[in-house]
Protein backbone atom coordinates (compact mmCIF):
# COMPACT_ATOMS: atom_id res chain seq x y z
CA UNK A 1 0.00 0.00 0.00
CA UNK A 2 2.93 2.36 0.70
CA UNK A 3 3.87 2.14 -2.98
CA UNK A 4 0.65 4.02 -3.77
CA UNK A 5 0.52 6.34 -0.74
CA UNK A 6 4.08 7.70 -0.95
CA UNK A 7 3.61 9.34 -4.40
CA UNK A 8 0.48 11.05 -3.09
CA UNK A 9 2.48 12.43 -0.15
CA UNK A 10 5.05 13.81 -2.59
CA UNK A 11 2.24 15.38 -4.63
CA UNK A 12 0.78 16.99 -1.49
CA UNK A 13 4.17 18.52 -0.70
CA UNK A 14 4.81 19.82 -4.23
CA UNK A 15 1.21 20.73 -5.04
CA UNK A 16 1.14 24.36 -3.81
CA UNK A 17 4.17 25.25 -5.94
CA UNK A 18 3.47 23.23 -9.08
CA UNK A 19 -0.25 23.98 -9.02
CA UNK A 20 0.38 27.73 -8.96
CA UNK A 21 2.86 27.46 -11.82
CA UNK A 22 0.63 25.23 -13.95
CA UNK A 23 -2.61 27.03 -13.12
CA UNK A 24 -1.46 30.58 -13.78
CA UNK A 25 -1.81 30.43 -17.60
CA UNK A 26 -5.23 28.79 -17.19
CA UNK A 27 -6.34 31.48 -14.74
CA UNK A 28 -5.23 34.22 -17.13
CA UNK A 29 -7.05 32.58 -20.04
CA UNK A 30 -10.24 32.13 -18.01
CA UNK A 31 -10.08 35.71 -16.77
CA UNK A 32 -9.66 37.06 -20.29
CA UNK A 33 -12.49 34.88 -21.56
CA UNK A 34 -15.06 35.55 -18.85
CA UNK A 35 -13.88 38.83 -17.35
CA UNK A 36 -13.83 37.34 -13.86
CA UNK A 37 -12.43 34.33 -12.04
CA UNK A 38 -14.57 32.75 -9.34
CA UNK A 39 -13.59 30.41 -6.52
CA UNK A 40 -15.52 27.37 -7.74
CA UNK A 41 -13.69 27.37 -11.07
CA UNK A 42 -10.37 27.81 -9.31
CA UNK A 43 -11.12 24.92 -6.95
CA UNK A 44 -11.98 22.62 -9.86
CA UNK A 45 -8.81 23.51 -11.76
CA UNK A 46 -6.67 23.11 -8.64
CA UNK A 47 -8.09 19.71 -7.78
CA UNK A 48 -7.71 18.58 -11.39
CA UNK A 49 -4.04 19.54 -11.39
CA UNK A 50 -3.60 17.84 -8.02
CA UNK A 51 -5.08 14.66 -9.47
CA UNK A 52 -2.73 14.83 -12.47
CA UNK A 53 0.25 15.23 -10.15
CA UNK A 54 -0.78 12.23 -8.07
CA UNK A 55 -1.39 10.10 -11.16
CA UNK A 56 1.98 11.00 -12.66
CA UNK A 57 3.87 10.35 -9.44
CA UNK A 58 2.14 7.00 -9.10
CA UNK A 59 3.56 6.11 -12.50
CA UNK A 60 7.20 7.10 -11.95
CA UNK A 61 7.76 6.69 -8.20
CA UNK A 62 9.60 5.28 -6.37
CA UNK A 63 12.65 5.98 -8.54
CA UNK A 64 15.28 3.22 -8.42
CA UNK A 65 18.97 3.75 -9.04
CA UNK A 66 20.35 3.39 -12.56
CA UNK A 67 22.62 0.60 -11.38
CA UNK A 68 19.70 -1.38 -9.99
CA UNK A 69 17.73 -0.94 -13.21
CA UNK A 70 20.70 -1.98 -15.35
CA UNK A 71 20.83 -5.30 -13.50
CA UNK A 72 17.15 -6.10 -14.05
CA UNK A 73 16.49 -9.11 -16.27
CA UNK A 74 12.70 -9.38 -16.08
CA UNK A 75 10.30 -8.89 -19.01
CA UNK A 76 9.88 -5.39 -20.38
CA UNK A 77 6.33 -5.71 -21.68
CA UNK A 78 3.24 -7.89 -21.75
CA UNK A 79 1.08 -7.76 -24.87
CA UNK A 80 -1.33 -10.56 -23.94
CA UNK A 81 -4.74 -9.10 -23.11
CA UNK A 82 -6.57 -10.95 -20.34
CA UNK A 83 -3.49 -11.91 -18.34
CA UNK A 84 -4.72 -10.09 -15.24
CA UNK A 85 -8.04 -11.96 -15.31
CA UNK A 86 -6.26 -15.26 -15.81
CA UNK A 87 -3.92 -14.53 -12.89
CA UNK A 88 -6.86 -13.57 -10.69
CA UNK A 89 -8.78 -16.75 -11.44
CA UNK A 90 -5.75 -18.95 -10.86
CA UNK A 91 -4.19 -17.22 -7.82
CA UNK A 92 -7.06 -15.70 -5.86
CA UNK A 93 -8.08 -17.19 -2.53
CA UNK A 94 -11.63 -15.99 -3.10
CA UNK A 95 -14.33 -18.61 -2.70
CA UNK A 96 -17.87 -17.34 -3.19
CA UNK A 97 -19.24 -20.02 -0.85
CA UNK A 98 -16.78 -19.05 1.89
CA UNK A 99 -17.23 -15.48 3.24
CA UNK A 100 -14.03 -15.77 5.27
CA UNK A 101 -12.02 -15.57 2.01
CA UNK A 102 -13.53 -12.24 0.91
CA UNK A 103 -11.24 -9.94 2.92
CA UNK A 104 -7.99 -11.86 2.21
CA UNK A 105 -8.85 -11.81 -1.50
CA UNK A 106 -9.15 -8.01 -1.44
CA UNK A 107 -5.57 -7.77 -0.14
CA UNK A 108 -4.03 -9.87 -2.91
CA UNK A 109 -1.99 -8.21 -5.67
CA UNK A 110 -4.06 -9.96 -8.35
CA UNK A 111 -7.02 -7.89 -7.12
CA UNK A 112 -5.27 -4.68 -6.05
CA UNK A 113 -3.31 -4.10 -9.25
CA UNK A 114 -6.25 -4.02 -11.71
CA UNK A 115 -8.42 -2.21 -9.16
CA UNK A 116 -5.89 0.58 -8.67
CA UNK A 117 -5.48 0.89 -12.43
CA UNK A 118 -9.23 1.39 -12.70
CA UNK A 119 -9.24 3.97 -9.90
CA UNK A 120 -6.23 5.78 -11.36
CA UNK A 121 -8.24 7.01 -14.36
CA UNK A 122 -11.66 7.11 -12.69
CA UNK A 123 -11.30 10.83 -11.73
CA UNK A 124 -10.22 11.67 -15.29
CA UNK A 125 -13.57 10.47 -16.62
CA UNK A 126 -15.39 12.51 -13.99
CA UNK A 127 -13.53 15.73 -14.83
CA UNK A 128 -13.86 15.25 -18.58
CA UNK A 129 -17.63 14.96 -18.35
CA UNK A 130 -18.34 17.40 -15.53
CA UNK A 131 -16.08 20.35 -16.34
CA UNK A 132 -14.77 19.81 -19.87
CA UNK A 133 -18.18 18.61 -21.18
CA UNK A 134 -16.77 15.70 -23.21
CA UNK A 135 -19.05 13.00 -24.52
CA UNK A 136 -18.23 9.34 -23.88
CA UNK A 137 -16.44 8.92 -27.22
CA UNK A 138 -14.04 11.79 -26.56
CA UNK A 139 -13.58 10.53 -23.00
CA UNK A 140 -12.69 7.10 -24.34
CA UNK A 141 -10.10 8.55 -26.71
CA UNK A 142 -8.55 10.83 -24.09
CA UNK A 143 -8.43 8.07 -21.46
CA UNK A 144 -6.84 5.65 -23.94
CA UNK A 145 -4.11 8.02 -25.07
CA UNK A 146 -3.46 9.22 -21.52
CA UNK A 147 -3.04 5.58 -20.50
CA UNK A 148 -0.80 5.00 -23.52
CA UNK A 149 1.35 7.93 -22.39
CA UNK A 150 1.64 6.30 -18.97
CA UNK A 151 2.63 2.94 -20.43
CA UNK A 152 5.15 4.51 -22.82
CA UNK A 153 6.66 6.38 -19.91
CA UNK A 154 7.25 3.02 -18.28
CA UNK A 155 8.40 1.29 -21.47
CA UNK A 156 10.99 3.97 -22.25
CA UNK A 157 12.48 3.86 -18.76
CA UNK A 158 11.24 7.34 -17.89
CA UNK A 159 11.99 8.74 -21.36
CA UNK A 160 15.32 6.91 -21.70
CA UNK A 161 16.76 8.26 -18.46
CA UNK A 162 17.16 4.64 -17.37
CA UNK A 163 18.92 1.98 -19.49
CA UNK A 164 15.76 -0.16 -19.56
CA UNK A 165 12.18 -0.11 -18.18
CA UNK A 166 11.93 -0.49 -14.42
CA UNK A 167 8.17 -1.10 -14.65
CA UNK A 168 6.28 -3.39 -16.95
CA UNK A 169 4.47 -2.12 -20.03
CA UNK A 170 1.21 -4.07 -19.80
CA UNK A 171 -1.61 -3.97 -22.33
CA UNK A 172 -3.96 -5.02 -19.52
CA UNK A 173 -3.14 -1.79 -17.67
CA UNK A 174 -4.03 0.08 -20.84
CA UNK A 175 -7.41 -1.63 -20.85
CA UNK A 176 -8.04 -1.10 -17.12
CA UNK A 177 -7.09 2.58 -17.25
CA UNK A 178 -9.36 3.25 -20.21
CA UNK A 179 -12.19 1.34 -18.57
CA UNK A 180 -11.70 3.34 -15.38
CA UNK A 181 -12.03 6.58 -17.34
CA UNK A 182 -15.29 5.40 -18.92
CA UNK A 183 -16.68 4.28 -15.55
CA UNK A 184 -15.81 7.70 -14.14
CA UNK A 185 -17.63 9.32 -17.06
CA UNK A 186 -20.84 7.40 -16.38
CA UNK A 187 -20.60 7.99 -12.62
CA UNK A 188 -19.93 11.73 -12.93
CA UNK A 189 -23.59 12.91 -12.66
CA UNK A 190 -24.00 11.01 -9.40
CA UNK A 191 -20.75 12.29 -7.89
CA UNK A 192 -21.25 15.94 -8.93
CA UNK A 193 -24.96 16.23 -8.19
CA UNK A 194 -24.39 18.88 -5.47
CA UNK A 195 -21.79 20.88 -7.43
CA UNK A 196 -22.60 23.80 -9.71
CA UNK A 197 -22.73 22.88 -13.38
CA UNK A 198 -20.23 24.22 -15.90
CA UNK A 199 -22.99 26.41 -17.35
CA UNK A 200 -23.77 27.90 -13.94
CA UNK A 201 -20.06 28.60 -13.35
CA UNK A 202 -19.75 30.32 -16.73
CA UNK A 203 -22.88 32.41 -16.17
CA UNK A 204 -21.65 33.50 -12.74
CA UNK A 205 -18.29 34.43 -14.26
CA UNK A 206 -19.90 36.50 -17.00
CA UNK A 207 -22.20 38.22 -14.49
CA UNK A 208 -19.35 39.15 -12.16
CA UNK A 209 -17.21 40.09 -15.13
CA UNK A 210 -19.57 43.01 -15.80
CA UNK A 211 -18.62 44.52 -12.44
CA UNK A 212 -15.51 46.71 -12.57
CA UNK A 213 -14.21 46.12 -9.05
CA UNK A 214 -11.38 47.95 -7.26
CA UNK A 215 -9.15 44.94 -7.72
CA UNK A 216 -9.65 44.99 -11.48
CA UNK A 217 -8.99 48.73 -11.54
CA UNK A 218 -5.81 48.31 -9.51
CA UNK A 219 -4.54 45.50 -11.78
CA UNK A 220 -5.30 47.61 -14.85
CA UNK A 221 -3.47 50.56 -13.27
CA UNK A 222 -0.39 48.45 -12.56
CA UNK A 223 -0.37 47.08 -16.11
CA UNK A 224 -0.75 50.58 -17.57
CA UNK A 225 2.14 51.98 -15.51
CA UNK A 226 4.34 49.02 -16.42
CA UNK A 227 3.60 49.61 -20.09
CA UNK A 228 4.31 53.33 -19.72
CA UNK A 229 7.53 52.65 -17.80
CA UNK A 230 8.83 50.16 -20.35
CA UNK A 231 7.90 52.43 -23.27
CA UNK A 232 9.59 55.43 -21.61
CA UNK A 233 12.74 53.41 -20.95
CA UNK A 234 12.92 52.20 -24.56
CA UNK A 235 12.31 55.69 -25.97
CA UNK A 236 14.95 57.28 -23.70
Amino acid sequence: MSVYIEPIRVAVFLFPFLALLLSLPIFVKQYRQYGHFIFSRGAIIYTFIFYLLCAYFLVILPLPSREAVAQMTGPKYNLILGTSLKDFLSDTVLRLNNPSTFLPALKQSVFLEPTFNLLLFFPLGVYLRYYFKFDWKKTLVVAFFASLFVELTQLTGLYFIYPRPYRLFDVNDLFHNTLGGIIGYWMAPLLTIFLPTRQEIDEASYAKGLEVTLVRRFVALVIDWLAIGISTFVIN
